[in-house]
């Protein structure tokens, strides 16, 4: 058994799970036209019996000519224990590879708790933002910020932004840690540019640019290596580029597309290839569904193998991240919005509510799965 918490089942886990929302529009003093409030819960757990709950909260304040967001996100993961005997070959095997750290008792569950906060401040077409995640052994910061501009007549808008990010790592030190405190830097530019088409079609291309520098694989992990076990190894330095392009397009049967494409590759030779799709149709009145695809895949990292023949690995690298080999995944989804108030809902407190269920199914190649069950109440003050 093999114990793993990686930055996809996380990720994953802020885009599904059991989720209830709320949100409050209200009038205020005069020196602001508007705030908004809203919050959120929700629930994920996967092939691994990894289980995270996310409460998050939202609130905005639009003012005359500007407009201040913040977000926070309050996120608990739970690490189901090591079920091996004691003493046992497999429970060996799963201490030494784990991807977490083995402090205390590894035959009781870990957990781990995150806090997120993100505040952001917007006048015209001019943004920025700080962004600060925290936990027991990783303290991540960014800033950011952003400029874009109307032309052609309002018709296209052209975003370019650049932010920096940088984390602070210390392992929890009692355990068999690999690695001592590091840190982490990541530079970041991106180029967006959005075309109003014909009046049923918008067009979005994009570029994105990252340089990251420091510890990028899991102090935590060891890899098999010429018959024993050694810490894992990634370079300390990564160019990661990517290219997208988007395009949604309005039906005349009251149905919409949405298309997209994202090519990737980086300095590891990793590249990868991502189709998404999703049509949205309305039912009847107060109804609709929207339907779901998207496929992945990916060559693998020059330093990954199934096998490494030496400790030395591959130019002094070694990795047990199934991220880093070749990966193929699928996503479906299905999902179903009700508006109370178009369907004449004549009962206070529903007619003034909103309902929305969806449901993803998660696989790839590399034997993990997960499910995504989301409910979301909305309610008009």
């Amino acid at each position: 058994m093999r114990v793993q918490l990686t930055s996809k089942t996380v990720g994953a886990a802020l885009a599904a799970g059991l989720c209830l929302s709320g949100t409050v529009t209200a009038r205020a003093e005069t020196w602001f036209d508007e705030q908004t409030a809203g919050c959120l819960m929700q629930y994920f757990t996967d092939s691994d019996h990894v289980a995270v709950r996310s409460a998050i909260a939202d609130y905005t304040v639009a003012l005359r000519k500007a407009s201040i967001a913040m977000h926070y996100n309050n996120e608990r993961v739970v690490i189901p224990a090591i079920e091996s005997p004691p003493g046992s070959q497999e429970a060996v095997d799963a201490i030494t590879t784990a991807s977490r750290p083995i402090s205390g008792n590894a035959y009781s569950d870990f957990v781990k708790v995150r806090n997120e906060f993100e505040g952001s401040y917007r006048q015209g077409g001019i943004e920025a933002g700080y962004y600060y995640s925290g936990e027991s052994d990783y303290i991540g910061q960014q800033v950011r910020a952003s400029v874009d501009r109307d032309l052609r007549g309002d018709q296209l808008n052209v975003s370019v932004g650049a932010s920096y990010g940088w984390d602070a790592i210390e392992p929890v030190q009692d355990d068999d840690t690999n690695t001592g405190a590091s840190s982490k830097k990541t530079t970041h530019f991106n180029v967006v540019a959005t075309q109003v088409v014909t009046p049923s079609t918008m067009v979005r291309v994009g570029v994105e640019y990252n340089l990251v520098n420091g510890l990028q694989h899991n102090p935590y992990r060891n890899v098999y290596a010429g018959g024993t076990n050694v810490p894992e190894q990634h370079p300390d330095n990564r160019q990661r580029r990517d290219l997208f392009l988007k395009v949604n397009q309005y039906l005349p049967n009251r149905s919409s597309l949405k298309i997209n494409y994202r090519f990737y590759n980086d300095d590891w030779d990793i590249q990868s290839h991502e189709i998404g799709t999703r049509l949205s149709q309305y039912l009847v009145r107060g109804i609709y569904a929207s339907y779901e695809y998207r496929w992945y895949t990916q060559g693998s990292s020059y330093f990954y193998r199934n096998e490494y023949a030496t400790v030395n690995g591959i130019d002094g690298y070694r990795t047990g991240d199934y991220r880093m080999a070749v990966l193929a995944s699928h996503l479906f989804g299905v999902a179903l919005d009700f508006d109370l108030e178009k369907l004449e809902v004549k009962v206070p407190v529903l007619d003034r509510m909103g309902l929305r269920c969806n449901y993803e199914r998660y696989f790839n190649s590399n034997n993990y799965s997960a499910n995504f069950l989301t409910t979301q109440v909305t309610y008009r003050f």
